[in-house]
């Protein structure tokens, strides 16, 4: 085995590097922190050609032996063909044992693989346990080649040896810092995702799109505040209802019924101004909230629609189908309730169905 240099990144390849923050002068900051110098590095040369080129299978195969002995280890480690490509991958790692430990390269390529470790959900603390164990055993390496006939080389050597894997545990943080921070900010924007889906599924009524029951009586709500704060503040209730609609399900079906519900609603979104409220009360009938400060602007409008629904032929699956609506009409008053307001509307629609349908009745 001969020492391996750092592979060549361009500097738009620093990927990691950048994500993570490491500019050359953070990465200086981190090798004097981990106390790391010239003398390291003439000491790792010294370690590949004396210790790691003959002992690296042996180092190796005592690695992975640890490693199986270990109970947590065994999920990831579930195939002998795993465990050859594993070791091809381990000796990878001690032919560029602290090479280049100064540069970029060197940050990227360890924060890649701690990258890759946290991917598959290795523990944090078994990581680093299995970086210790590597540690002990280029250490006892160290002891059973000849470099034991230098003591005090053998002593420098294990320092060396201890800096660079406190060098990779740092990084190995650092990439399973940026894996979780990533992963959280993930699952932030896909509940924040979920969120609006889920507001939006509150704002508007599944099947015709318009608001849903829940939010325009809501806006009601607001409204009628506003009206409380402000006596010029002028609004108009209105409840349509879309006649013999029953009918229409039991002739054509359910589904042509959804329909007519979707195109009816299409039909009164046309005819709105951008300041009123359309939404879905309840089966076929449905609120309109006129913003208007004068009330035969508001009626004119209503009565738009009514013509324009007794007039329109929907073509809905080959079928032509011809209806027509009733409307109860009122202006909001200073005082109102929501119940005192809907009460009223439905009362007029009730009248306006008793009078013969397809009209308005004003209360």
């Amino acid at each position: 085995m001969t020492t391996k240099r750092m592979p060549t990144t361009t500097s738009s390849e620093y990927t990691l590097c950048h994500k993570c923050g490491f500019n050359h002068k953070i990465i200086a900051r981190r090798i004097e922190l981990m106390g790391l110098d010239n003398h390291d590095k003439h000491r790792i040369q010294i370690l590949s050609v004396e210790v790691f080129q003959s002992q690296s299978d042996t180092i190796i195969d005592k690695f992975y032996e640890f490693l199986l002995q270990q109970s947590e280890m065994k999920k990831f480690l579930p195939s002998e063909e795993l465990l050859v490509r594993l070791k091809r991958t381990q000796s990878e790692y001690l032919a560029r044992f602290g090479v280049e430990f100064k540069s970029k390269n060197y940050f990227e390529y360890r924060l890649r693989i701690g990258i890759a470790h946290a991917r598959i959900q290795l523990p944090l603390n078994l990581y680093i346990a299995s970086f210790l164990q590597i540690q002990t055993l280029l250490q006892k390496a160290v002891l059973n080649s000849s470099l034991s006939e230098n003591p005090e080389l053998v002593t420098d050597c294990y320092v060396t040896i201890s800096r660079i894997i406190m060098l990779d545990i740092s990084l190995a943080i650092d990439s399973y810092i940026h894996s979780t921070m990533h992963s959280l900010s993930s699952s932030v924007e896909k509940l924040e995702h979920q969120n609006d889906s889920l507001a939006d599924q509150l704002m508007h009524d599944s099947l015709t799109g318009v608001l849903s029951r829940a939010y325009i009586l809501d806006i009601l709500h607001k409204q009628l505040g506003q009206i409380q704060r402000d006596a010029g503040h002028v609004l108009s209730l209105v409840l349509l209802d879309i006649d013999h609609f029953k009918s229409i399900n039991d002739q054509y079906g359910h589904l042509v019924g959804d329909k007519v519900l979707q195109q009816f609603c299409k039909t009164v979104q046309s005819a709105i101004r951008q300041q009123d409220y359309f939404g879905r009360y309840g089966g076929e009938e449905f609120l309109l909230l006129i913003n208007d400060d004068k009330p035969d602007n508001a009626l004119i409008l209503v009565e738009r629609i009514r013509i324009m629904i007794e007039k329109h032929i929907y073509m809905i699956d080959s079928h032509d189908i011809k209806f027509t609506i009733s409307l109860g009409f009122t202006m909001i008053k200073s005082g109102d309730t929501i119940e005192k307001l809907l009460q009223r509307v439905d009362s007029a629609l009730y009248k306006a169905k008793a009078a013969g349908r397809n009209k308005i009745i004003r209360a």
